[in-house]
């Protein structure tokens, strides 16, 4: 992979991404968007991103991963992409208590995934998750503030925000978003697919620097830190 700016060079992108400063706030974790979207602004093909990457936009979003101790999640993102078990915990974050309990999500007994919901989708549903999830009561509403508050209770320092759209314009406007990196395919998808922030206008400004460019496989790759 090769860095654009500010240092051009040939770098190795895990070693690059285990040397970034994430310096933790007050009261939670660090948090780092991390998504792919193409030239014209779409974040997936027929649901699903997959089809926009390539062996690059992996190995960065592996080592994304690496470097975080959790993983958090939308229900939705859960089930279109059909997610699996990783190394470090993952946090599902869903109202209604809606992703199938019998999927390979919640197939590592040893590796539960943690679902954030509310208490009335805790009461009726929160048994069909016995034994291979645990479900966390947030009240009335599912609040950024209070997962994060959890998985800083938890010990966590630092984790990646996965998505969807929806999520990601939920933590965005509660202006807890340190840092986004994000991929951009050369391919053009066109159709009417969700952007990468999918919800109200941002309260207020929500500026974000750019901390480096890099290039491989034709994508670009950004990290974005926000400006406090």
């Amino acid at each position: 992979m090769q860095e654009l700016w500010p240092n051009p060079a040939d770098i190795d992108i895990a070693e690059r991404l285990a040397g970034d400063d994430r310096p933790k706030p007050d009261g939670r974790p660090w948090v780092s968007i991390v998504m792919i979207a193409t030239i014209d602004g779409g974040i997936n093909i027929d649901g699903v991103s997959g089809g926009l990457g390539t062996p690059s936009d992996a190995e960065r979003f592996v080592a994304a991963r690496r470097n975080a101790d959790g993983i958090i999640v939308g229900a939705n993102t859960v089930t279109a992409e059909d997610y699996q078990p990783a190394s470090n915990p993952i946090a599902v974050i869903t109202g209604s208590l809606s992703p199938d309990p019998t999927s390979r999500l919640f197939s590592d007994k040893d590796n539960k995934p943690i679902i954030y919901t509310t208490a009335e989708a805790a009461r009726t549903k929160g048994s069909n998750f016995d034994g291979v999830a645990e479900v966390i009561d947030l009240g009335d509403s599912v609040s950024p503030n209070d997962v994060l508050a959890d998985l800083d209770g938890r010990g966590m320092q630092a984790v990646v925000l996965e998505g969807g759209p929806t999520l990601n314009s939920l933590f965005l406007r509660a202006d807890l978003v340190d840092e986004m990196l994000v991929s951009y395919s050369p391919l053009v998808v066109g159709g009417t697919g969700s952007r990468m922030v999918k919800g109200p206008p941002m309260p207020d400004e929500r500026r974000f620097t750019v901390d480096r460019v890099l290039l491989a496989d034709d994508l670009i790759f950004a990290r974005y830190l926000r400006a406090r």
